[in-house]
């Protein structure tokens, strides 16, 4: 659609252009590798809603693990939290570049802010209980897939998300669930076939499938996750004409 509405030659694109090059592409790329802590802070409200967590018994919320679709006054708070933590780690990796999580270069992020995300939702489980086992798994084997391609870690993953598949199974928690059973097959593909084209797309898919069961249950996160995706698309395309590689955080 943007390609029709502003063609690459057109004058409207170029003044568009313009504007979005002042864009500070340290921001951006920071911004950008934020999406996997978006969905552990929306899959902790998910959590509170659904299930009877001790820390938050004085909020004195009906829990209901079968809703779908929500949007209640409550989940503003959830879009608050996004803000917060986006703010606050925007500030903190401007004034601490030299820190390992917090540096500006997208390619650290297989080793550095996923791995620290993955023990970020560790420590989550003194405060949402055995719930937030899963998602600490979940992106223990995305970071793992970005970490090494060789025959150890993709067995690795595979185990990993077998074991996240039959917790969720066992705690009676869907989007874990479904999501684990969707993204087997990428993995044992990767597995079998040896190709870097489906370790790319497992790379990829993983975030992408537990978003979209997320925002089935917590629809104002897909709003969110679409914003996500618009911008980024918008940017990519004023910026360098290219095509924008979504949720692939160790490329340019």
């Amino acid at each position: 659609m943007l390609k029709r509405l502003f063609p690459s030659k057109s004058t409207r694109y170029k003044h568009i252009q313009n504007l979005v090059k002042r864009i500070n592409t340290d921001i951006i790329d920071r911004l950008e590798i934020f999406f996997p802590m978006w969905i552990m802070l929306a899959f902790q409200h998910y959590l509170i809603k659904s299930y009877d967590i001790a820390v938050f018994s004085g909020l004195k919320i009906d829990y209901d693990r079968y809703y779908i679709f929500s949007m209640i006054i409550e989940d503003w708070a959830g879009i608050v939290n996004i803000l917060f933590h986006s703010l606050l780690f925007l500030w903190l990796m401007k004034r601490y570049e030299s820190f390992g999580p917090f540096r500006s270069v997208k390619i650290d992020c297989q080793t550095n802010f996923l791995l620290f995300l993955a023990i970020y939702s560790f420590i989550d489980i003194l405060i949402f209980g055995k719930m937030m086992m899963g998602l600490f798994l979940m992106f223990l084997v995305l970071y793992i897939i970005y970490r090494s391609d060789n025959m150890r870690s993709k067995i690795s993953t595979i185990i990993l998300t077998m074991i996240v598949l039959l917790f969720s199974i066992y705690q009676d928690e869907p989007i874990l669930s479904t999501s684990a059973m969707l993204y087997l097959p990428f993995l044992f593909a990767t597995l079998a076939l040896k190709s870097k084209e489906y370790l790319y797309y497992a790379q990829k898919y993983l975030l992408f499938i537990v978003f979209i069961f997320l925002s089935t249950k917590e629809l104002w996160f897909g709003f969110v996750g679409l914003g996500y995706f618009i911008f980024f698309y918008s940017y990519y395309y004023f910026s360098t004409n290219e095509k924008y590689n979504w949720l692939k955080f160790d490329s340019h």
